[in-house]
């Protein structure tokens, strides 16, 4: 998911985010995870003010030399 800096802040990410959380609870989903740059520290800490923590690393070449470095991020859901 990516926001543009104009909408940013505005509470679009977090309903988005709650909307997902409802649609993986409806499937019994345990988990959501996502991937995000290493140095995009105000996302990273947004997720984990959403409860996600860090389950991975991965680096993936996307050609002509270019790679992305990435934190894999886990959101678990609890159920009884």
């Amino acid at each position: 998911m990516y926001i543009s800096k104009d909408y940013r802040a505005k509470g679009f990410g977090r309903k988005t985010f709650e909307k997902i959380k409802q649609i993986a609870r409806f499937y019994k989903k345990h988990s959501i995870r996502l991937t995000v740059n290493k140095y995009n520290i105000n996302t990273i800490k947004a997720y984990e003010k959403w409860n996600f923590h860090q389950v991975d690393t991965v680096v993936t070449d996307i050609g002509n030399g270019f790679v992305m470095d990435d934190y894999i991020m886990e959101y678990r859901f609890e159920y009884e």
